[in-house]
């Protein structure tokens, strides 16, 4: 067992904890004592800092939609050809196969959605991320010549996330034929037919 941390950083080291064992079990046959193990932690201790198990699953894909975040905003920026750098928000926001666990925790909380606004405020604020990096992405490129100018970059970069939602719906079922290399070349397909002149 791994050693108990300092008290300011016992909620994210349970939601690290939450995250290795979502990975291994998987979000629908995760118990709270999976977590506990990993953390080192009773698994009252556990449940001491988010009550319910629904609130520690929405808690630990809060913690994983801010460090994506941070990660694409940092490798966006790096990326100096737009072309390219859509890809790369693509590979990002999509599942990288049916057991994607960003992905499967994101299916579990939209099966049992938590009630109170400030957490929803916070899911709503993640897909206004991924919306306003799209759209940024296709004004750069166009100031560039690489895009085509758009009427209104941000209904496209929310009309994209939203196709990109339901290609990683079929990628999470594991539908015949619609993995994630698939579901890349749709999205990429329906943004070039977009943005391309």
């Amino acid at each position: 067992m791994t050693a108990k941390p300092a008290r300011p950083d016992v909620r994210a080291h349970v939601l690290r904890a939450a995250l290795q064992a979502i990975d291994e079990v998987g979000p629908e046959r995760l118990r709270v004592r999976d977590i506990a193990e990993r953390a080192g932690m009773s698994s009252g201790h556990v449940m001491y800092y988010f009550g319910r198990r629904d609130r520690l699953l929405v808690s630990t894909l809060l913690l994983s939609e801010d460090e994506l975040a941070e990660r694409c905003t940092a490798e966006l920026a790096a990326v100096a050809d737009p072309r390219e750098a859509v890809r790369r928000l693509v590979e990002l926001y999509l599942p990288g196969g049916a057991g994607d666990v960003r992905w499967r925790l994101w299916a579990q909380v939209v099966a049992q959605p938590p009630r109170d606004e400030e957490t929803l405020t916070r899911i709503a604020s993640f897909t206004g991320t991924w919306v306003r990096e799209l759209a940024a992405l296709a004004v750069r490129g166009a100031g560039e010549g690489t895009f085509r100018p758009l009427d209104d970059p941000e209904d496209f970069a929310g009309r994209i996330c939203r196709i990109m939602d339901s290609l990683a719906g079929d990628v999470l079922l594991g539908l015949p034929g619609r993995d994630a290399g698939w579901a890349h070349e749709q999205a990429m397909r329906a943004i070039s037919r977009e943005l391309l002149p």
